[in-house]
């Protein structure tokens, strides 16, 4: 049985030409960037070539650019760095603001920074994707020290209006941090265009290698190193650079905004005819956030009254990988905050499934995957919640 990847919002295979550049590199570099020989000279020219085809890609300045090691450090680094450093400058009790859907990295990140006595608010979010900003900040008695609000949703799709919130953090004089991961490479995220403090992405939603990311300061954006022991990337993140993984970051981001129109225009046809041809067979199937603009690369599908977290398992025995959500949720049995704030009490009664498409996928993959999911769904259908189970909780 031919297996299908359905899951490239979790992760996306390697590019080949991302291969080829990492390799290259490998062979070329040993040296230690920091090295003042040759050796690592030749290293820095290599990291330095790299942050400067990352800010190109996104409309910053190199300098803003700091590699890091992954998406879920970058907005930590954010978030946690920010906190640090308005505690240094006298605040006291750091007021931080976040959307109802943000991805457990920020969450936990906001939780932890609370539990050492910051006031975390949390921002609704409209069926259409528009935060609701202006009202809930009425009720904080001093500014935020800083909102963080993602551009795309990582359990549904949602594109977030996030144009409107950098324009009323403007206004404000806040700092928004955007957490980007799931969206470089799928639309415009050129911060020339929304002006932002920070931004995250990581590298191998884009094709590009595991643990690599980026985290963009602006150059007035303050925020403290959270680790210690060097001065590498402007002593925001101490440690030898990965100048492989960087320049394989890079080559991947690139090639993911280069080829941006049509990739974007090919997978949103790909999920159009998934969506159409699951909709077809699967009578009462939920799309989550189908009233919002979507990124092209994910659908989310929700079955009534069926246990959670069971379809993705039964569809990998079908030979397709799903996933029931963030892959950063892996194992976690209760209702996901997004789910909870797009559904509330019922979000228990729905499973959640998430497909979604990456640059390998093909339409073949997709008339494969109607093929199959719908016989899966329908068994489990029948057959009814597992005994002792109760998914209505």
């Amino acid at each position: 049985m031919e297996r299908i990847y359905l899951d490239h919002a979790a992760a996306t295979p390697l590019r080949p030409e991302v291969v080829t550049v990492m390799d290259e590199a490998c062979r070329r570099f040993p040296g230690n960037p920091s090295s003042l020989h040759r050796w690592g000279r030749e290293a820095r020219s290599a990291l330095e070539d790299a942050r400067a085809k990352t800010a190109a890609a996104i409309g910053v300045e190199a300098g803003t650019v700091h590699f890091v090691r992954g998406g879920t450090e970058s907005i930590n680094l954010a978030i946690l760095g920010r906190v640090d450093r308005v505690r240094a400058l006298g605040a006291s009790t750091p007021v931080l603001v976040r959307s109802a859907l943000e991805h457990p990295a920020v969450r936990e990140a906001m939780e932890a920074a609370e539990n050492t006595g910051c006031v975390v608010q949390e921002l609704p979010v409209s069926p259409e994707g528009d935060v609701d900003f202006p009202r809930s900040l009425s009720t904080v008695s001093q500014l935020p020290a800083l909102v963080s609000v993602q551009w795309v949703n990582q359990e549904t799709g949602m594109v977030l209006a996030i144009a409107r919130v950098a324009e009323r953090c403007l206004e404000l004089g806040v700092p928004l941090h955007v957490d980007a991961v799931q969206a470089a490479g799928r639309i415009d995220v050129r911060v020339d265009r929304v002006p932002v403090a920070f931004l995250s992405i990581s590298g191998h939603k884009l094709g590009g290698p595991r643990s690599t990311g980026v985290l963009v300061a602006s150059e007035d954006a303050q925020i403290d190193p959270r680790i210690f022991g060097g001065g590498q990337e402007g002593g925001l993140r101490p440690g030898t650079v990965d100048v492989a993984g960087a320049v394989g970051f890079a080559r991947a981001l690139e090639i993911s905004v280069e080829r941006l129109d049509e990739e974007s225009a090919r997978l949103s046809r790909l999920r159009s005819k998934l969506e159409a041809g699951l909709l077809g067979a699967l009578p009462g199937l939920r799309v989550h956030a189908s009233e919002a603009r979507r990124a092209p690369h994910i659908l989310s599908i929700g079955v009534d009254d069926l246990a959670r977290d069971l379809l993705p398992a039964a569809l990998d025995l079908a030979g397709i990988g799903v996933s029931a959500g963030s892959a950063c949720r892996s194992g976690s049995l209760g209702v996901s905050p997004v789910m909870r704030a797009l559904y509330g009490d019922i979000a228990g009664r729905i499973a959640p499934v998430r497909l979604s498409l990456g640059w390998s996928s093909t339409e073949k993959d997709v008339d494969e995957a109607i093929r199959r999911i719908p016989p899966v769904i329908e068994s489990m259908r029948n057959a009814g919640p597992p005994s002792g189970s109760e998914p209505s909780r």
